[in-house]
């Protein structure tokens, strides 16, 4: 610690406490109340001092996260599921690239801190239970038949069942409103697997939870 500051020393104790007591980054409207702070630009320089001495790591416009050679001074702390960003469940889109932080849940058993999560464009797996703006958690396997993908196809991602036939593969919506599409074994080299969907996570108030899909 001799090369943080004492506030940012002090900054850094508080952020470890708040993740082994609530398994998440403290707002900024905490960490200024805790500290006493007129303003939050004062929080800001400190995090922004502890990123660069990688104490911290930055997600997008204003979320950081514990930087990984920091976490073992944390007691029994999980850090969570990666979200690795946006699949679509409509039209497809651009390829998912985004690091859009972690979510505050556990999945049992240890086995499984492999999978990841995405979060839902579009309504075209509802019937599926699956909705615009849904945390999804993806094993990174290959889909058998019947299974839920996520799909990149022509350089574009899509969220869709997977129906295997003959001569080739469905991407089958599940919303009437939404056509199929279908590829041939000759595109198969076209196809990139991300994984295949296995529940959702949801928050009820502060707290998350994972449904898992049966069957």
């Amino acid at each position: 610690m001799k090369s943080l500051t004492d506030k940012q020393r002090h900054l850094w104790e508080y952020i470890l406490t708040s993740y082994e007591d609530y398994g998440q980054f403290p707002s900024y409207d905490d960490m200024q109340q805790e500290f006493g702070y007129s303003s939050s630009n004062s929080i800001y320089q400190h995090l922004q001092g502890l990123t660069k001495k990688n104490y911290l790591t930055k997600h997008g416009r204003g979320r950081y996260d514990i930087h990984p050679t920091k976490r073992n001074e944390l007691s029994g702390f999980y850090p969570g599921i990666p979200v690795k960003g946006r699949i679509a469940a409509g039209a497809m889109h651009e390829a998912i690239s985004e690091n859009l932080g972690h979510l505050p849940v556990e999945i049992h058993p240890e086995k499984s801190d492999h999978y990841f999560a995405l979060i839902v464009d579009g309504e075209s797996m509802i019937d599926a239970d699956i909705r615009d703006g849904d945390y999804i958690i993806i094993d990174p396997r290959e889909p058998k038949d019947g299974e839920i993908g996520a799909i990149r196809y022509r350089g574009e991602t899509t969220l869709k069942t997977i129906r295997i036939k003959d001569n080739g593969i469905t991407l089958q919506p599940e919303n009437p409103s939404y056509e199929p599409i279908d590829i041939t074994p000759d595109e198969w080299e076209e196809i990139m697997v991300y994984g295949t969907y296995v529940g959702k996570a949801w928050k009820n108030g502060d707290d998350w939870g994972v449904i898992f899909r049966s069957g």
